[in-house]
């Protein structure tokens, strides 16, 4: 056995361990077997993830993340793994910079951190690209027992697949979700979005100008239901500019179950923008052989 440390973090309660790999030296052919082991819930440290801290492949980055979910499968991208991501580096002295070249599977990200007086990163806000839709509103038979309901999906580097609700009250979420996930349209599987307008924008929608707001629940691929999901707050914003019902350069205000993110759609892609915490840190036994 042998001993790793590793940082606990979260982002709206989407929580991650942290290990810095450069340290750890972990083979890459353990990681997914560390991953199921340590994000156990009761039985280890517990997560929705484990953030890996490594070198980059070139000079072109200044770290590295990669990103393993509780099922051993690793992630391309991660919207609140990388503000947690961002935070430790900035704040361990890593890169001193306010934005930081991040080498992803998804390609390169740039979250750019807020700083206080005291040097503490209070918040972050990542570039998420742009949108690649394969699916807008359309028609979608899950299986015989769920039937057919109207489906978005897209890719921020990672897959998405957005349900709009009246309520979230309308579908079993862990059911439904789960059934999407692996539904053979999707050969890699898929997060799974559901959301829902808010009523305040609904019922007022001429006088809610400068921010709109949305209620989102994402059932994460290889982890089910999460608190938070960067990704997936962000692919539901822009399904619904998409569909006609957000406008570009209107912040909006998503509402999940472990806190607010904000994100904004512009010409050049979409912003997310939420904070991160530490929870603790601590060492732990692994198997590395």
């Amino acid at each position: 056995m042998t001993k790793v440390k590793f940082t606990k973090m979260q982002g709206c309660g989407n929580d991650f361990i942290l290990i810095d790999d450069r340290e750890a030296g972990i083979p890459d052919d353990k990681k997914g077997a560390i991953a199921r082991m340590l994000c156990q819930r009761k039985f280890s440290v517990g997560a929705d993830g484990i953030l890996f801290l490594c070198e980059p492949s070139s000079e072109a980055y200044d770290v590295r993340m990669r990103i393993f979910n509780p099922d051993g499968s690793e992630a391309e991208m991660c919207g609140n793994g990388i503000r947690c991501f961002a935070k430790y580096v900035y704040e361990k002295g890593m890169v001193r910079r306010r934005s930081i070249k991040v080498e992803t599977l998804a390609g390169l990200m740039v979250p750019e951190v807020e700083v206080d007086e005291k040097g503490v990163v209070t918040s972050t806000r990542v570039f998420m690209g742009t949108p690649v839709f394969t699916r807008k509103g359309e028609r979608f038979y899950v299986n015989e027992e769920i039937g057919e309901l109207k489906l978005t999906s897209l890719s921020l580097g990672n897959p998405h697949a957005i349900v709009l609700l009246d309520s979230f009250e309308q579908v079993d979420i862990d059911r439904v979700g789960r059934a999407i996930e692996s539904h053979k349209a999707f050969p890699n599987r898929t997060n799974v979005d559901f959301v829902v307008r808010s009523e305040k924008q609904e019922k007022h929608e001429k006088k809610v100008k400068k921010e709109h707001e949305i209620s989102v629940r994402t059932y994460e691929r290889g982890v089910g239901e999460t608190l938070s999901c960067g990704t997936g707050s962000t692919a539901s914003v822009l399904a619904l500019n998409a569909l006609g019902y957000l406008q570009k350069g209107e912040p909006v205000r998503v509402h999940t179950l472990g806190g607010d993110l904000v994100i904004e759609v512009k010409e050049e892609g979409a912003y997310l923008t939420g904070p991160a915490e530490y929870v603790y840190e601590g060492v732990v036994e692994v198997k590395m052989d």
